[in-house]
């Protein structure tokens, strides 16, 4: 071979290699450039988690949304600790790696999150992975027209091998790298259990991978309830000029500052007030006329929409930096420093701070000689008001306060920081307060006149806010008892947090939810609705302890559900069939089927006020997305035919009562098994033909008043012409209102 082919050969070689190796690099940078994400389902409390630490955009309502279970889903497009985002350190004298500009080499001071100027996108060290525990069941609903098959992706990867390491029943995990080449280890842990359900906790770990030493870190946390979704509320919603929840407009409240805050018991003495919790609550607008506190809906009879509580606990706060993992103690007053406010609005002045800027100002507790917490804090700690006891009926009327978008901050520091030690800050976000059936049922009777103070108020006048709390300016009596009532909540939320710290004391070992069945069937008959299931792991599993069935009419979320089976541990089958017998014909019907598993009254891995208490499989793995109509029973005397609703009117809230999300329906009842429906106008026009022909013994059909030309009829009278098998037949008239 010539020399100059030789060499044409090197060259090419050359140019193949340094293509693969760029495109390479290219495919590496292009995969940092796109987020990753997750969304955690596990329970009550619904977020959307990025790869790169930086906000989301997620959305929860469409598809399976269950009013019932008063899901708080988080949107993520602000980066915050609700969705394990948004953590920012700041340390001194701090060499960037990524600056090579020698003048801006070397920090005074350096306040950076996990994304910023040197990393746009971020910097994702171990790919984010997404576990679930169990998947959704097989689930048909079989009408006498029509059968559905429920199909949902699964939220995550279906391995049970992944959680040997305790009983949460969604687990996503990742790890980022910060500018200081500090890497950031994210666990985040979900639980579908009911006691356990309306948090998630997320597990971090900060390790100083550099070769740097940092002194004064401090690490910062912040969140709200701004950007959030509610499934309760929504079906229907506010009317007209109906206010609404406000969450934006907000009482936020640390609890934990304070030796006397450690004294408080909670839930009738259940709970030690021996917590750290920063929670926030809806806030009457004083702009307004009337107090709106709880958001009650007056064209719904008052139900209050609005009494949900938004927190964060800490779990676990590293007092000092650690290598072995058996050195790592838990420092109650971390976060030393907390706040609330809006970065807009902090009054920080450069005059007299050795670091100019403002960030580090109110990272390491510069709030607080302008606006301290009330009462004695613990030394050493710098913890700014509570908006709530200002005494003010303006939520906003403090420093650092604004008029929507008020955010709760904690940080933590400052710790010192060689190469290899780390930090570790464990804690729960979550979603409390009073029960939708209370609420509904507070509101009704506000609005009635008849409303009477909770039980067992720690503070008489104010119930569990705080003593010196400012009600509305123009609240009656009874709109007070009313908001004694919402902050009741505020025991819902302690026992949420008591329970999150007991999970992470206990290595997350508490009872675990028992499996879902694996199938159910739901079908429409004319002698009622046949629920069919089967449950081989569910039965398998040590504590089981029967099923239940669960029931309501209409997706309102002003309806709930009941029970209509409930079984014991001796409840085992290949499968199992239920007919429930006690529905109305044609109304819209959801159902769903949970296992259930019995706590021991000995297990000391649950907390003292569930053992001995039944908890059920995750209500979100059962998507009740598509209704039944369960038939009236065939019969052959013509002269029992039924049409309803005679008259029909299209605004009949009776409608929606029995659960009809389309309103346009014309029922047929009592029908023969085989017969023909024809339907004229007034002038003897033929509109619709209807052949019955039913295989399930029903007796009833539906018609939605569309045409056989496909248009919807008009007000008026008509006639349907109804002749069976034997030729034999009879005339109805009916009326339609539009």
């Amino acid at each position: 071979m010539k020399l100059n082919e030789l060499k044409n050969i090197a060259a090419k070689t050359l140019w193949l290699f340094l293509f693969a190796f760029l495109f390479m690099q290219s495919e590496n940078i292009f995969a940092q450039l796109v987020q990753k994400t997750a969304a955690m389902k596990a329970g009550r409390f619904w977020i959307g988690i990025t790869d790169n630490g930086d906000r989301g955009n997620f959305t929860y309502t469409s598809g399976f949304f269950p009013n019932d279970h008063d899901i708080l889903g988080i949107r993520g497009q602000y980066a915050q600790a609700n969705t394990g985002a948004g953590f920012q350190i700041a340390t001194l004298l701090f060499t960037n790696p990524y600056e090579n500009d020698p003048i801006k080499k070397n920090d005074t001071v350096a306040v950076y999150g996990l994304t910023n100027t040197y990393l746009p996108t971020g910097k994702v060290t171990s790919p984010l992975t997404n576990y679930i525990r169990y998947k959704y069941p097989q689930q048909t609903v079989v009408n006498p027209t029509k059968t559905e098959n429920v199909t949902l992706t699964d939220v995550g990867t279906h391995d049970p091998s992944k959680f040997a390491g305790g009983t949460y029943d969604q687990i996503v995990e990742v790890a980022n790298e910060y500018v200081y080449g500090i890497t950031l280890k994210r666990k985040i842990l979900g639980w579908g259990q009911n006691f356990n359900d309306n948090y998630v906790i997320f597990d971090y770990e900060f390790t100083n991978n550099s070769t740097q030493t940092y002194d004064s870190v401090f690490i910062q946390m912040n969140t709200n309830l701004d950007n959030g979704e509610y499934s309760n509320g929504r079906n229907p919603g506010p009317q007209g000029n109906e206010i609404g929840f406000e969450p934006q407009k907000s009482w936020q409240h640390y609890h934990g500052a304070r030796a006397a805050d450690t004294l408080k018991t909670f839930v009738g003495g259940k709970v030690p007030g021996k917590l750290r919790v920063f929670y926030e609550y809806g806030a009457d607008d004083p702009t307004r006329n009337g107090d709106n506190m709880g958001a009650p809906v007056l064209s719904q009879n008052g139900r209050l929409i609005g009494t949900g509580m938004h927190f964060y606990t800490i779990l676990h706060a590293s007092k000092n930096s650690f290598t072995n993992d058996a050195d790592d103690k838990d420092d109650f007053l971390q976060p030393r420093i907390t706040y609330t406010g809006n970065g807009s609005q902090m009054p920080y002045s450069s005059v007299g701070d050795p670091y100019g800027d403002k960030n580090f100002w109110a990272m390491r507790g510069g709030l607080y000689a302008i606006s301290k917490m009330s009462g004695a804090t613990f030394p050493g700690t710098s913890h700014s008001v509570n908006n709530d006891e200002l005494g003010k009926v303006e939520w906003f009327n403090y420093p650092s306060g604004a008029q929507s978008e008020n955010f709760m901050f904690s940080s933590f520091g400052p710790y010192k920081l060689l190469p290899g030690q780390k930090v570790r800050i464990v804690y729960a976000s979550g979603w409390a307060g009073i029960d939708l059936k209370t609420a509904k049922d507070v509101g009704n009777k506000w609005l009635k006149g008849t409303l009477q103070d909770p039980q067992n108020m720690p503070d008489s006048k104010t119930g569990w806010l705080p003593s010196n709390f400012a009600f509305p300016a123009d609240a009656t009596e009874l709109d007070k008892k009313k908001d004694r009532w919402v902050s009741s909540g505020i025991d819902s939320v302690m026992l949420s947090a008591y329970r999150a710290k007991w999970n992470f004391d206990r290595g997350y070992k508490i009872p675990q939810a028992p499996p879902p069945p694996s199938m159910i069937t739901i079908s429409a008959y004319g002698d009622g609705t046949e629920i069919n299931w089967v449950g081989t792991e569910a039965e398998n599993f040590p504590t089981f302890a029967g099923y239940r069935i669960m029931r309501r009419v209409s997706n309102q979320d002003t309806t709930f559900y009941e029970i209509v089976y409930d079984s014991d541990k001796n409840d085992k089958a290949s499968s199992h069939m239920y007919k429930d017998k006690g529905v109305l014909a044609l109304a819209q019907y959801y159902y769903y089927v949970q296992t259930k598993a019995q706590i021991a009254l000995n297990d000391l891995n649950a907390d003292p006020t569930t053992r001995g208490k039944i908890i059920y499989s995750s209500r979100v793995l059962i998507p009740n997305i598509y209704w039944i109509n369960p038939p009236r029973a065939s019969q052959d005397d013509l002269s029992k035919i039924r049409i309803a609703p005679n008259p029909y009117n299209i605004n009949d809230p009776l409608l929606k009562t029995f659960g009809y999300t389309d309103q346009r329906a014309i029922n047929f009842y009592n029908l023969p098994a085989s017969c023909n429906i024809q339907i004229y106008t007034e002038n003897g026009d033929l509109v619709k033909t209807i052949r019955h022909e039913s295989t399930v013994r029903a007796g009833s059909e539906t018609w939605d008043m569309i045409t056989e030309s496909q248009q919807v009829i008009s007000s008026g009278v008509y006639i349907a012409v109804i002749k069976n098998t034997a030729g034999e037949q009879t005339f109805l008239k009916f009326v339609v209102v539009r």
